[in-house]
């Protein structure tokens, strides 16, 4: 698999990590299809699980000094 969307093959962002962290959250920059994948889910051996993570960590961040104010 690539970065390209299961359903009109328009490309991937991906966006955080499923509810568990166990999987990847994508979403199709062209339809705005969301859906979940693997770890090695796009096909670059683990990478996309990393940038995944860095997304959740980011967003978890936030969300701390959102809650702090």
């Amino acid at each position: 698999m690539s970065r390209r969307c299961r359903e009109c093959k328009g490309q991937l962002k991906i966006i955080g990590m499923g509810p568990y962290e166990d999987t990847i959250i994508v979403e199709c920059q062209e339809c705005g299809e969301e859906y979940e994948v693997e770890p090695d889910g796009l096909g670059e051996a683990g990478y996309e699980m990393v940038e995944a993570w860095e997304i959740e960590q980011k967003r978890r961040q936030q969300e701390d000094e959102e809650d702090s104010v």
